[in-house]
């Protein structure tokens, strides 16, 4: 039997929480003269439940933020790729001329394409930036149309990036702050106990026994030879 403490619910979910308070009042009703302890219990179960539903939907928030950041991020890469080839050979495969080293002579597209947000973003948008250079190096009408587009889906896939990313943030820090809210329910409960413990004791004095079967946070089957009430079991006379 472990009692529900500060201490023994530091980590309690709050699935398990609701799981407890249904667990007491469960309790409560099998005697009529508790009865009247089962009101708040009942409100709390209430807001647990609730908290629950509302930690459900974040979670699934989360986890659809961050398929569509992975998403967004492949898109982004391919965005880089596509760049980077194209580049390539209007630079006659030459890393040094342009447009290719402007885009690709510091930092090669393989690592580029293994960034986190927040330098895949810097690099897209400073990317974008060097249009009006790199065009200006070009003398082919067709090469600056063609660098063009590329620039243009660099700064689309960097956009949809950053913002997939916000919503992955925003959806953590969501999750994240729901731990308050259970954190509370759980010193709610905590106080509770203490006043349905002192309820039931008014009630049947001495008998910390009923108080532990209705309020313990975990309770162990009787053990062996004991009969539920922990009396002995009568021993059973060998067969003549």
């Amino acid at each position: 039997m472990r009692r529900f403490t500060a201490d023994a619910t530091r980590d309690l979910t709050i699935e398990n929480l609701g799981d407890y308070v249904h667990g007491v009042l469960v309790a409560l009703a099998v005697r009529a003269d508790l009865a009247g302890l089962s009101s708040p219990w009942q409100d709390l179960l209430a807001r647990c439940d609730a908290h629950d539903a509302r930690k459900r939907a974040a979670r699934r928030g989360l986890n659809g933020a961050r398929v569509a950041y992975a998403f967004h991020h492949a898109e982004f890469a391919n965005t880089v790729k596509k760049l980077s080839s194209e580049t390539y050979h209007l630079a006659g495969k030459d890393v040094r001329a342009e447009p290719y080293v402007s885009f690709f002579g510091a930092v090669k597209v393989a690592e580029i394409q293994r960034f986190g947000l927040l330098k895949a973003t810097a690099y897209g948008r400073s990317t974008v930036e060097l249009e009006a250079p790199v065009l200006s190096a070009l003398t082919s009408e067709s090469a600056k149309d063609l660098v063009r587009s590329l620039l243009a889906e660099l700064h689309t896939a960097t956009a949809a990036l950053e913002e997939a990313g916000r919503v992955r943030e925003d959806a953590a820090s969501e999750l994240t702050g729901l731990d308050i809210g259970r954190r509370l329910l759980v010193r709610q409960t905590l106080d509770l106990v203490a006043q349905t413990e002192v309820g039931i004791l008014t009630r049947y004095q001495g008998r910390r026994d009923l108080v532990d079967a209705i309020l313990a946070l975990t309770n162990t089957p009787p053990r062996s030879g004991l009969d539920p009430t922990g009396s002995k079991r009568p021993t059973r006379a060998p067969e003549s």
